[in-house]
């Protein structure tokens, strides 16, 4: 789908439905998207395992907090610095971006652990398991974003702003050098190629958008809780990449939507949520091989070559490019 009817689509969906859970649930996704963007650059770009997304995640929605709240900074100050902490945090990683596969996922679990167990204990930074309350609501330049609608259009904003400069990577040189490393780490060192030097890069960029997407988050529900961010935050994320389509920036945004949206959709069924949610991510699996980036792409071709068909039927004198 063009990027400019999704544009479209994106401005127009709070005016289609404009109940205030609907785009709060529409936030949590556009925020969500952010995080599985970046991990999309670590794992299918790079081919890095990680189990710690939820470790830059929670450092982006505490520092947002405490900046905004302890010191009275702007938001928007806040947000960069968030995400330019999550970024600075990760540079502890660099030492274990020279281990691979079940290693280096272990090993960032470990990191994951530690930070939830920071959040969680340090009742004078972060409130311990009291969680962090009276967080103030996003403003721009002097403008507080109380409406829902507003709310929406801000984290919606930043994640088509973070596809967009993710997207550009790929056709690069650091995008084509982070390809030759997820191919062939081995053959990508003997060509020339700092395996060191490009794989912390991933993992600045993946934590620097897992910082924002915490930010926007904390000023979207505005009260934390150190359970928002334990290892099963890191495995969710982990699930969006996965369903939507390792090293698809459209996949990550899928599969956000699916994790985050699906479960509310299913709610009304009450204990039965979670087993027909679990159901349904198995079957993504099996007959949507790729994932959801895929099983559209797929749907989208055939699709138009049934549309030509009937064209050529109406009109058979015509042939069809």
């Amino acid at each position: 789908m063009p990027p400019l009817l999704v544009l479209l689509g994106l401005l127009l969906l709070p005016w289609i439905e404009p109940d205030k859970f609907v785009l709060h649930v529409l936030s949590l996704i556009a925020i969500a998207s952010i995080a599985a963007m970046g991990l999309q650059v670590l794992l299918g770009y790079s081919g890095q395992l990680s189990i710690g997304q939820a470790a830059f995640y929670g450092i982006g929605a505490y520092s947002s907090a405490i900046l905004t709240v302890n010191f009275g900074m702007p938001f928007l100050i806040a947000l960069v610095l968030a995400g330019t902490a999550a970024g600075m945090a990760s540079l502890l990683m660099v030492p274990i971006t020279r281990l691979t596969g079940a290693y280096l996922a272990v090993a960032t679990l470990g990191f994951s652990i530690l930070i939830y167990l920071v959040l969680k204990n340090e009742e004078w930074l972060t409130g311990g398991s009291f969680g962090f309350i009276g967080i103030p609501r996003p403003a721009l330049f002097g403008f507080v974003l109380r409406d829902s609608m507003h709310s929406y259009y801000l984290c919606a904003g930043f994640a088509a702003l973070v596809y967009f400069l993710l997207a550009r990577i790929e056709g690069t040189r650091f995008g084509r050098a982070i390809n030759a490393v997820r191919q062939d780490a081995d053959a990508a060192a003997a060509s020339g190629i700092n395996i060191t030097f490009y794989k912390s890069h991933c993992f600045v960029i993946a934590a620097f958008a897992a910082g924002l997407g915490g930010s926007l988050y904390a000023h979207e529900v505005r009260y934390l809780a150190p359970n928002d961010f334990s290892f099963w935050k890191s495995i969710e994320m982990l699930i969006m990449v996965v369903v939507g389509g390792i090293g698809s920036l459209p996949g990550a945004v899928l599969g956000a939507a699916l994790v985050v949206g699906l479960p509310e959709l299913l709610r009304e069924i009450g204990d039965y949520r979670m087993p027909v949610f679990g159901a349904i991510l198995i079957a993504t699996m099996l007959f949507g091989e790729g994932g959801l980036a895929a099983l559209c792409a797929g749907v989208a071709r055939r699709l138009n070559a049934a549309g030509k068909r009937v064209l050529a039927s109406v009109r058979p004198g015509k042939k069809l490019s």
